[in-house]
């Protein structure tokens, strides 16, 4: 635990006021903040990266819940319930399938996943104007067998990314949903990805917990930011000229996140390289 007393002297102010701006802008784009929470708890906090993934998800849980009942209580509400309970179906197996994937790769191929998914997550944000995030949400989404199909499927992607990286499975479910179903606008996707998390993210914890990874000493003062930052995101999404600001923002921080990942994958690769060298 060394390590962690180093965090809690020199890096513990920083990580707090990040992970404020991190919860506040992933509850407003949908993605949530798992993307954020894992990167701060392991480079900020100094938790080992397994311990970290399962912590971020504690805080994961705290935001979907709080956001989602603070979509649920507005006259204006986005979620989709017929989607929501699809995206379940596919979400509970895929949660375990994740686990069980998870505790069979090294550290080294998790960093390079969540690379991808920061990259892939800074790409839907700069690509996404401000018209298409704050269209009106539709009455209900027409579904048909293939469709619902389609988001059982999208739900067990959703499901898999969850213990697997610490994260609520929005930078997956939001784009399939919003990109690939006419009539379900970014609010209505985004809405539902975030109910959808509230079951992944519980589920999640558990099996971490049964495992040993969850720091609940660290998740406790970053799940009271979580609770803040998920109330003021959801006031904030329904608001006018939101929407700009926070994906140019949210870019800009996703990039620089995977930046460190690659640093920190390209470093390590670099010793195991010299220390095979050396042996030689």
């Amino acid at each position: 635990m060394s390590a962690l007393k180093l965090g809690k002297q020199r890096n513990f102010p920083l990580a707090f006021a990040s992970w404020v701006a991190s919860s506040f802008l992933g509850t407003v784009c949908g993605i949530g903040g798992g993307i954020f929470a894992t990167p701060i708890l392991h480079y900020l906090v100094r938790l080992p990266f397994q311990l970290a993934i399962g912590t971020s998800l504690v805080l994961v849980f705290a935001m979907t819940v709080v956001a989602t009942v603070a979509e649920m209580v507005r006259a204006d509400s986005a979620i989709d319930w017929t989607v929501v309970g699809l995206l379940l179906v596919g979400s509970i197996p895929g949660a375990h399938l994740g686990y069980r994937f998870g505790k069979r790769v090294e550290t080294r191929t998790l960093k390079l996943c969540f690379i991808v998914l920061l990259l892939g997550a800074a790409l839907k944000t700069l690509t996404l104007s401000g018209a298409n995030v704050t269209g009106l949400p539709h009455d209900g989404v027409a579904l048909d067998v293939a469709k619902s199909l389609w988001v059982i499927a999208v739900g067990v992607g959703g499901g898999f990314l969850s213990p697997l990286l610490g994260v609520g499975g929005g930078i997956l479910v939001i784009p399939a949903l919003f990109l690939t179903l006419p009539d379900m606008c970014y609010l209505e996707a985004r809405a539902c990805s975030m109910a959808m998390s509230v079951v992944n993210a519980a589920q999640s914890v558990w099996l971490h917990v049964r495992g040993g990874t969850v720091h609940f000493k660290v998740a406790v003062p970053f799940t009271l930011i979580a609770v803040i930052g998920a109330v003021l995101g959801v006031w904030a999404v329904h608001q006018p000229g939101w929407a700009d600001v926070a994906r140019v923002t949210m870019t800009i921080v996703l990039v620089l996140v995977a930046l460190r990942f690659g640093w920190d994958v390209w470093s390590t690769r670099r010793r195991t390289k010299s220390v095979v060298q050396f042996e030689r």
